[in-house]
C-alpha cells in the first residue's frame, strides 16, 4: 500500500515538469479599476483638495479651499458660509462617536452638526441660538493662537475641547 502511493507520487512529479512546459502559457490581465476625477463641474465645491475623509456612513468628505463638499457615490452636497461655514478653506474633518464632525477651517474650529439647521452667517459658541445650528464655531480662528493643518493637530484640539 505504501509503495503503491510512493510510485503515485513519484509519477505526479515525474510528469508534472513535462506537463508544465509543454502547456502554452495563458496570458494574465489585470483588472482595470474605474477611476474617475472629480471638478467643480461635478458638483465639488472648490478644485483644490485639502484633505479626503471617509465616514462611519460611507460618504467622502472632501475639505476645500472653499468649504466642505460630501460625496455620497452619485452626486455632491456643498457646505459653505451660506449654511453657516465660515468662510474659506476648511482644511481638516473628524467623526466623533456621537456623529457630529470637528471640522478645522481658516475660520477657526468647528462643531458640524449633520441633523442641525442652516445658518445665515457665523455662529459662535457663547451665542448658539436654542435651535441647534448646522455649523458652531467653538474655537474663533486666529492665525495667532490657531493653526489646524493636519489630521493629528485636530485630534488633539477635539480632545482638549471634550476634556
Amino acid at each position: 500500500m505504501l509503495t503503491e502511493t510512493r510510485r503515485q507520487i513519484r509519477s505526479v512529479l515525474v510528469w508534472l515538469p513535462v506537463v508544465a512546459t509543454l502547456t502554452p502559457a495563458m496570458p494574465v490581465r489585470a483588472e482595470r479599476l474605474p477611476i474617475r476625477a472629480y471638478t467643480t463641474a461635478d458638483g465639488l465645491a472648490h478644485e483644490t483638495v485639502n484633505r479626503i475623509v471617509p465616514d462611519s456612513r460611507g460618504f467622502l468628505w472632501f475639505c476645500t479651499a472653499d468649504g466642505l463638499s460630501r460625496f455620497d457615490g452619485y452626486a455632491f452636497t456643498n457646505f459653505r458660509s451660506e449654511e453657516g461655514l465660515p468662510p474659506g478653506a476648511a482644511n481638516d474633518l473628524l467623526e466623533t462617536r456621537a456623529g457630529e464632525y470637528w471640522v478645522a477651517t481658516d475660520g477657526g474650529l468647528v462643531l458640524f452638526n449633520p441633523k442641525g439647521r442652516p445658518q445665515r452667517g457665523v455662529v459662535y459658541e457663547s451665542e448658539a441660538p436654542a435651535e441647534r445650528p448646522m455649523f458652531t464655531v467653538v474655537v474663533p480662528g486666529d492665525p495667532r493662537n490657531l493653526k489646524i493643518t493636519r489630521p493629528a493637530d485636530l485630534s488633539v484640539a477635539a480632545a482638549l475641547l471634550d476634556a
